[in-house]
This record gives C-alpha cells, sequence and structure tokens, in this order.
C-alpha cells in the first residue's frame, strides 16, 4: 500500500496501471472532494488504467491517509500535498482531475509558482467560488449529519450494490463528520475567481444537469471566465456524475484526453 510522508503525516495514494505499452503520453492524477477518497474514482481508474497510469490520492484525513487533526487550506495545506506526490513520483507529464473542493485544490497548484505544471485540468462539479453561503446547496440547508447520510444513502449504496465494492463507507470515512466539516469551513473561504485569468492550460469543466451544489449556470460562468476552456454537461447526474453516469463520464473525459494529445 503506497505513502509518502508529508510534514510528518503519512499520506496515501493508489497507483493503477495496467497498460501493455507503457510509452502513453499522460499520466491522470485524480483528486477527491470534501469527505471524500480515492475510492470516488474508482470507475475512472478501472476505465482508463489500461491506457494511461492513473493516480488518485488521499488528502490528509480522507481515506487510508493520517489526519493531522488540523484545519485545512485548499491553498496551502491540499495543495502542498499534491505538490508532495507529484515530487514523490517524478511526474513530468499529466492531467489533473478532480471533484468538487480538489477542483479548487487543482487549480491552486496551478497557480502556485515553482510546481511542476499539469498539461491540462478536468475540473468535475466545481467553481472558483465554493462559499456555501453564495450557492444554490443543500448544503446551506443541512446539518454536517445529514450531509453525510445523504453521500451514504443516495450514492454510495447504489454504487456499492451495482459495482461490488466492499466496505466503502469504511474506505470513504464518511462517517468522520469532522473531516467532513473541516473541508466545508475551507470551502467557505475559497474565492479564487479574479486570479482564473492567470490558468492558461487546456480547462475542461463537466458539471451534473441536476446538480444543486454547482449548478450548470454556475459552471457556465466559471468556464467562460477561464482563458482556455470548454464545458459538458452530463445528463441525469447530480454532484458526483463520475459515479452517477460513469459510461457518459467516461466518454467525454476521454475526448477531451484525446484532443489534449493532439493539441498539447
Amino acid at each position: 500500500m503506497p505513502f509518502f510522508e508529508h510534514k510528518g503525516t503519512k499520506i496515501h495514494f493508489v497507483d493503477v496501471d495496467n497498460r501493455t505499452d507503457k510509452t502513453s503520453s499522460f499520466t491522470l492524477v485524480f483528486v477527491h472532494g470534501a469527505g471524500s477518497s480515492h475510492l470516488i474514482w474508482s470507475l475512472q481508474l478501472r476505465e482508463f488504467s489500461t491506457q494511461y497510469r492513473t493516480i488518485a490520492l488521499d488528502l490528509s484525513g480522507h481515506g487510508k491517509s493520517e489526519d493531522p487533526a488540523v484545519e485545512p487550506s485548499i491553498e496551502l495545506s491540499y495543495v502542498e500535498e499534491v505538490a508532495a506526490l507529484v515530487n514523490h513520483l517524478n511526474l513530468e507529464n499529466f492531467i489533473l482531475v478532480a471533484h468538487s473542493m480538489g477542483g479548487g485544490v487543482v487549480m491552486c497548484y496551478t497557480l502556485r509558482e515553482n510546481v511542476r505544471k499539469p498539461k491540462a485540468l478536468v475540473l468535475v462539479d466545481t467553481s472558483s467560488d465554493l462559499d456555501l453561503s453564495k450557492l444554490r446547496s443543500g448544503l446551506v440547508k443541512e446539518t454536517i449529519e445529514d450531509r453525510v447520510f445523504f453521500f451514504k444513502s443516495c450514492v454510495f449504496e447504489n454504487y456499492t450494490a451495482t459495482y461490488q465494492l466492499k466496505k466503502l463507507d469504511d474506505d470513504m470515512r464518511l462517517a468522520n463528520p469532522q473531516v467532513l466539516a473541516r473541508d466545508l469551513s475551507a470551502c467557505n473561504k475559497f474565492n479564487i475567481t479574479e486570479r482564473l485569468g492567470e490558468i492558461d492550460i487546456p480547462v475542461f469543466v463537466l458539471v451534473g444537469s441536476n446538480d444543486d451544489i454547482i449548478t450548470p449556470a454556475i459552471a457556465a460562468d466559471f468556464e467562460k471566465k477561464l482563458p482556455r476552456a470548454d464545458i459538458a454537461v452530463v445528463k441525469d447526474a447530480d454532484h458526483i456524475p463520475m459515479v452517477e453516469q460513469p459510461e457518459e463520464f467516461n466518454q467525454l473525459f476521454r475526448k477531451f484526453i484525446e484532443w489534449v494529445a493532439q493539441n498539447t
């Protein structure tokens, strides 16, 4: 089980590479959202690992990573963990793929000086302003415990039943409301809208058609502020389209990777 140590905390990641031809151009690095773990990307790891090296990170306090039990920062501590992963694995030709809060992390990573830059970003149901008080979101009305129950009952139970992923709740650590509470607090402080024009690499924005957290309208406005971005709406999906509609999500994702390979 691969780990690396960052500032005294053991950080877990998975590195799945089922390629027969190891010369393919990109490594795909996946970053999860608030209260989640690398398992949220299980279907993408399975789908794309036959063609690309695929890596998924557990941010500190999530999944199998140690929990330093401190207030995280999207712009600082989580970004530093992504940078530490990239350096630990000596990655050079990679695409960052991130969901929700993770989108903020990878955007800040891209804006940071003295880091290895990704070839492109794939941003799933995220925005440059994650202040929940400004979003049309059930998160504003629900308690932390209610939100945990929502994830487990509406998404992951179906996910587990469909794909036979055992003990998903334990691995996701969604039973720990403190981790999610800290993440949501970090989201409330996050706004990099004024810096979006500095992200000068290709960006693919994906959003679920029924998402009430990052609505398609919010995602479209976000996409327009990025210099080199495109957007796609995943039909009949809510806030986690890579789980809810994996076939359509993977098809759109694959087309973007192929475009990046041909145009960068």
